[in-house]
């Protein structure tokens, strides 16, 4: 199989000649729209498949100041050829041009997150933003509209001008400390639907990323009945492995992860046998089929490309001692 037909059979959940491998991350800088960087990135670790990151557009592109609900109420759509939109067409088009070979997936964060990477550190962040939906919903609700807007665009415009073959999707702001249950499925799980909705209809094959960036549970049970196919989560801040997983998530399911992603975890400074053994541990854990091996989320900028090309080498042996 050629890494295209390996990845999306994997993603039907039927049978490959070994289980592909992935692993994704934050660009240290954004020269040539990062994607000199992100290109030679996928090719030192022999990926299987490419979650393009979208440093540079994580935060809203706005002139004016956005620090109160009232400036959010302000913002409006962006059209296709300003460059937060146009830019973003770039780097996609660019990347999969390069690797024609690698399917490429396209990473999306919700209108929540967008919001809250915007916001400033000097006034608390994501924090801060809690602070800000409660003094005037409708102002908010507004932004995410506008936001949302901006995705549905930006999607059309990847179907259109590039050549990736998904999109990968991050659900964020479950954590338990951040809203109950019932908080989180009023305020935020519409706009989740809408959001998966709105890749789904665009494209069949798509990542859902149910991120604990700060190595804090999630509410998990917020998102386990979503629309998705290929489900990437924390396996190590949920306490459920991938094997698990299968079991807590619709029949079906593929699952995505298996690494600790931080510093102190087997993928950053391991050795190449440990590291290898722990791939065959994962696969034998969750089974060889519907799995692609990763991190529980964005792995460390300094963790060597050899380590992760060590997962590539152990798949390999373990379809063939299989």
């Amino acid at each position: 199989m050629n890494k295209r037909e390996r990845v999306l059979v994997a993603m039907h959940g039927e049978k490959v000649d070994r289980v592909p491998v992935t692993f994704y991350g934050h660009c240290p800088n954004l020269y040539d729209n990062t994607v000199t960087f992100q290109t030679d990135y996928c090719r030192d670790a022999n990926m299987d498949l490419y979650c393009i990151g979208i440093d540079g557009y994580m935060h809203f592109h706005w002139a004016g100041p956005l620090l109160t609900p009232e400036d959010w109420g302000k913002i409006q759509p962006h059209k296709k050829d300003d460059y937060y939109i146009a830019g973003q067409v770039d780097r996609a088009a660019r990347m999969a041009e390069a690797l024609p070979d690698v399917p490429m997936f396209y990473m999306f964060y919700s209108p929540f997150s967008t919001i809250r990477h915007t916001m400033p550190g000097k006034v608390g962040g994501h924090w801060y933003f809690h602070k800000l939906y409660r003094e005037n919903p409708e102002c908010i609700k507004h932004a995410m509209n506008v936001i949302m807007e901006d995705h549905e665009l930006l999607m059309d415009e990847l179907k259109a001008k590039t050549g990736i073959d998904g999109l990968f999707l991050s659900l964020q702001n479950g954590e338990k400390w951040r809203f109950s249950v019932e908080e989180y499925m009023e305020i935020l799980h519409p706009w989740d639907e809408r959001y998966l909705k709105a890749a789904n209809d665009r494209y069949e094959n798509n990542i859902i990323h149910m991120c604990s960036w700060a190595n804090e549970p999630n509410h998990m049970e917020v998102w386990k009945d979503l629309d998705y196919k290929t489900v990437n989560w924390g396996v190590y801040p949920e306490a459920m492995t991938l094997g698990q997983g299968r079991s807590y998530f619709k029949p079906g399911t593929n699952v995505m992860g298996g690494f600790d992603r931080n510093p102190e975890g087997i993928l950053y400074c391991g050795d190449r046998q440990s590291i290898k053994d722990e791939t065959k541990r994962i696969i034998r854990e969750a089974g060889d089929q519907g799995l692609i091996l990763s991190a529980d989320c964005s792995i460390e900028e300094s963790t060597p490309a050899e380590h992760m090309s060590w997962v590539v080498e152990a798949a390999e042996e373990y379809a063939a001692e299989k």
